[in-house]
């Protein structure tokens, strides 16, 4: 993992601290699959790709 993306993830848990301390369920929650995404971009990525829209942009 680069220095970056240790730094980005230091802020991520020290968010998601603050966030739970002043009771931001929604936050915390968004920043945790942040979180669970920066860990697992060696792997394969199963979800929906949002990404490329769904075609009826016409």
């Amino acid at each position: 993992m680069s220095d970056e993306m240790k730094e980005l993830r230091r802020r991520l848990i020290n968010d998601a601290i603050g966030c739970q301390e002043e009771d931001d369920t929604k936050t915390k929650d968004g920043i945790i699959i942040a979180l669970f995404e920066m860990e697992h971009l060696n792997q394969p990525y199963f979800g929906t790709d949002y990404s490329q829209g769904d075609g009826g942009d016409d």
